[in-house]
């Protein structure tokens, strides 16, 4: 069947019998048509769009042909609100008051907004067995902890770290030791329950002097305990002397860290308790007097006192007979 010009058929009337009245009405009709009609190379749709997958099992819907220096954009009213992709770049979404994602459940989660790029998570998120990466250490009570801030996280413990010493050494692994001793005043005294043992430098050394403890593992103190020595020769009490010392830490006995400086820091017979800095772990540590008043100086006690971890690794293997 052919068909005219006008869209209609033409098998019941010939040429000659079209008269004016037809004519209009076929313009008409195709005005209509026309007006209604989408250009292929691109034009703008006034009503619903929808596509009918009928009889197909897939329907496709979309550009194609984006490649090197092109790009698509879904606009969503404006520019503002947009699905954006530019070639070899992430797709890109573009939300003034961010996204929401729903489910039949309910909310699931909303992505930024228009104050803040933050993630609200509206459930649980199920990790299936993987890693969450690059988290920082945390600040609130309900942030996310790290594996190192679990590791290195310690309770400040009240208990003295160093035993009562009869020596210089004991079985354990500590060690005492100074640069200087006065007869039977050795520096294992400061360690001992004795209140009457002292530990002093050697006649006439008053600077550069210390007294330092090998520990048998590497431990975090965050204060120590200091008491002076009584006037010897006498039952009276001394004055707070008033001495330069640096708190020092090592873990080979060689290379000594100025941990904290303390300058006319005044010890008297009354034990003090001194804040130290507990940044890092060490085997040794040291007090490394520069000047002190009298001629014999020492200490009367010394206690060491450790950040304990709450949480210690244990490692075991299974063996196989």
């Amino acid at each position: 069947m052919s068909v005219s010009k006008f869209g209609s058929s033409n098998k019941n009337r010939s040429s000659g019998n079209v008269d004016k009245k037809y004519v209009d009405q076929k313009f008409m009709t195709l005005s209509t048509n026309l007006a209604v009609k989408v250009e292929k190379s691109g034009d703008t749709l006034t009503g619903d769009l929808y596509l009918s997958c009928e009889n197909d099992h897939e329907r496709s819907f979309g550009v194609k042909g984006i490649s090197e220096g092109k790009s698509v954009g879904l606009l969503l009213g404006d520019f503002a609100h947009q699905i954006h992709y530019n070639y070899g770049h992430p797709l890109q979404f573009s939300a003034i008051h961010g996204y929401k994602f729903t489910s039949s459940c309910g909310d699931v989660c909303k992505l930024g907004g228009s104050d803040s790029t933050n993630s609200l998570f509206f459930g649980n998120i199920v990790m299936s067995d993987k890693c969450i990466t690059e988290l920082r250490n945390p600040n609130a009570e309900q942030d996310a902890a790290t594996k190192y801030y679990v590791d290195t996280r310690g309770i400040k413990n009240n208990v003295g770290y160093v035993p009562n010493l009869t020596s210089n050494s004991n079985k354990n692994g500590f060690i005492v030791s100074a640069s200087s001793e006065y007869f039977e005043a050795g520096a294992y005294n400061v360690f001992n329950d004795n209140e009457h043992s002292n530990w002093i430098t050697a006649d006439g050394v008053n600077t550069n002097f210390w007294i330092q403890i090998k520990c048998p593992e590497r431990v975090k103190i965050y204060k120590i305990k200091l008491r002076g020595l009584k006037l010897r020769g006498s039952g009276i009490v001394t004055d707070k002397i008033s001495f330069n010392w640096i708190w020092q830490g090592s873990n080979d006995s060689t290379d000594w860290i100025n941990i904290n400086e303390f300058e006319n820091s005044k010890i008297g017979y009354e034990i003090c308790e001194i804040p130290v800095n507990c940044s890092a772990k060490y085997s040794h540590y040291r007090i490394f007097v520069n000047k002190d008043e009298t001629d014999n100086p020492g200490f009367s006690y010394w206690q060491l006192y450790p950040i304990c971890p709450v949480f210690k690794n244990k490692i075991t293997e299974n063996t196989k007979n």
